[in-house]
């Protein structure tokens, strides 16, 4: 092995791409570096063939900022791949390199120190430890205190992290549906790891999702209800990869193959859809509108990051910034951008609380249930438990 560990990766896309420039043309990040995917890859590879040591291969990769800038910039939401005529999957080279970047060094801890979502204590527990949100009596294939591990569920319901930390009651009346809906329920109250790979610790986020499926398989579900389409596609991964049988369904297809009637009237404005960068083909956005009821051609619909992707608000947040106001600028003065990923959700939340604006931001089951997100409150809680009584409990722990 060289000093690069994943150089087989770079060497596999200077055979594929055809440098016809098309994936420069589509993403910010790759005009702001002037590179192709092709690019990348023979940069990565030429700064190994030009260094002796892992010290010098760090710094050489360091000193060009053309690379660093695609590296990190890149928010994965794969509009480079989608005008590939050689249909490369950026996803696997990016993330690749980010493990490389990872290895030596290239990624602050600061970048990272609060996102591992596969140890104890991530910035999502946090919150909901300090704010006394837990769901020890819906993950019901975990034994208690208070009771003993059960089995024989039909489905287990995935929130995902942000609708679990920031929106409690929403969680709990999606999973009383899902329950009254698909019978005897259970929650997996952990995350999917995209964190993770967008840290470059892509081993540690595919290691995540297979105990989350060797869990589901515990619990004896035969079908796993997710909210989010990234969470949908990592678990689907996992579960092929690790041989468990159980059927991955959107929230929104399960919704409507079970005849769930909306509990809230549809908002009386026009609907912005967001499409999730996770919705390579379509099909989560199609379940959604046939959900909420909508022509899928009626609405305005809106695709690429919210921003929230790749991490790179730890890389370059006036980017991060940049590229929210630029997917809300889509939307037409007055109406509602309704998200599909609670991630986007809170982002366009974050980002018009700064930059206030005439629209409404809902996710898609804010049209659907009772319970909806309170973003002020959740953004007061998220910065003042930095400076009260467990402020200095939460710098140790993220230092």
């Amino acid at each position: 092995m060289g000093l690069l560990e994943r150089s087989d990766a770079y060497w596999k896309f200077t055979g594929q791409c055809t440098q016809c420039g098309h994936c420069t043309k589509a993403c910010d990040s790759l005009i702001a570096a002037d590179m192709t995917l092709g690019d990348i890859a023979q940069a990565l590879l030429a700064a190994e063939r030009e260094s002796e040591t892992v010290d010098q291969l760090r710094m050489n990769i360091a000193a060009n900022g053309q690379l660093v800038q695609a590296v990190r910039g890149c928010f994965f939401c794969t509009s480079c791949k989608n005008t590939c005529f050689a249909h490369n999957d950026v996803c696997d080279l990016i993330y690749n390199a980010r493990v490389d970047f990872q290895k030596l060094g290239l990624i602050p801890r600061e970048a990272w120190s609060s996102v591992l979502v596969d140890e104890e204590w991530d910035i999502f527990t946090a919150y909901r430890a300090i704010h006394g949100i837990g769901y020890s009596d819906l993950t019901r294939h975990v034994a208690t205190e208070e009771a003993p591990a059960q089995t024989g569920f039909d489905v287990a319901f995935f929130p995902g992290c942000s609708l679990a930390a920031y929106g409690p009651e929403l969680t709990r009346e999606i999973f009383a549906t899902v329950e009254e809906l698909g019978g005897k329920a259970t929650m997996i109250d952990h995350c999917c790891g995209s964190s993770l790979k967008s840290a470059g610790f892509f081993d540690r986020a595919e290691t995540l999702c297979d105990n989350n499926s060797r869990e589901i398989e515990q619990s004896g579900a035969k079908q796993l209800v997710c909210v989010c389409p990234g969470c949908a596609n990592d678990m689907k991964k996992a579960l092929e990869r690790t041989g468990v049988d159980v059927e991955v369904v959107s929230l929104a297809a399960f919704l409507n193959e079970h005849g769930f009637t909306p509990k809230r009237e549809l908002p009386d404005t026009p609907l912005c859809i967001s499409k999730s960068c996770q919705d390579r083909d379509g099909t989560y956005l199609e379940q959604t509108c046939e959900l909420l009821g909508v022509d899928e051609q009626t609405p305005t619909i809106f695709h690429g990051c919210c921003g929230a992707g790749g991490a790179v608000s730890a890389f370059d947040p006036d980017r991060q910034a940049a590229q929210a106001d630029s997917k809300l600028s889509f939307a037409e003065d007055g109406s509602t951008v309704v998200t599909m990923c609670p991630t986007c959700t809170y982002t366009y939340a974050f980002r018009m609380m700064s930059a206030p604006r005439n629209l409404q931001n809902k996710h898609y089951t804010e049209l659907l249930f009772e319970s909806q997100f309170d973003w002020s409150t959740v953004f007061y809680q998220l910065n003042s438990m930095w400076y009260g009584e467990y402020g200095a409990w939460l710098a140790q722990v993220f230092a």
